[in-house]
């Protein structure tokens, strides 16, 4: 898979996360249904996290997350018991933005070889397409939660 493939269905992915982030009311970003643990700001963090894991620290060698976000997004993380302080959409939506343009870069700079090798677990592209679908599954999570709210079925808005 070349870079202009994986830089495309990144545009897309990301796109969808930020459209739910955007239009979602203040009061839904951090609800989550009794019995679940995770909102749509950690939906879309958790995104975040992955592409820096999976795509940016692999190919460069280091997160270029902002300081203390990691604890709130990782793998690890525990959105329900996390009291913050978190990061507003705002600043969320930036470091998505940020990032996808990052991503685009570096995509375009790396060796086309490292990018199609998606056979198995280890290969580079597998990475970027894992973290791709990643971050498509959790934009499908935050929308579910958006149209709850939106049927007025969790905070109002």
């Amino acid at each position: 898979m070349g870079a202009e493939t994986l830089i495309a269905l990144a545009r897309q992915v990301r796109g969808r996360t930020m459209a739910i982030l955007e239009r979602a009311e203040p009061a839904w970003l951090m609800w989550a249904p009794a019995g679940t643990a995770n909102h749509i700001l950690w939906h879309a963090g958790h995104a975040l996290w992955a592409q820096d894991v999976l795509c940016i620290e692999l190919l460069t060698g280091r997160s270029e997350l902002p300081a203390g976000w990691a604890k709130h997004f990782d793998m690890e993380s525990r959105p329900a018991a996390d009291k913050g302080p978190w990061p507003s959409r705002e600043e969320l939506l930036a470091a998505l933005k940020t990032q996808l343009g990052r991503m685009e870069a570096i995509l375009k700079a790396t060796d086309p070889a490292l990018l199609g090798a998606l056979s198995a677990p280890g290969d580079t592209g597998w990475h970027i397409v894992h973290a791709l679908h990643d971050e498509a599954c959790h934009s499908g999570e935050m929308y579910l939660l958006f149209k709850l709210c939106r049927a007025g079925k969790g905070p109002k808005g």
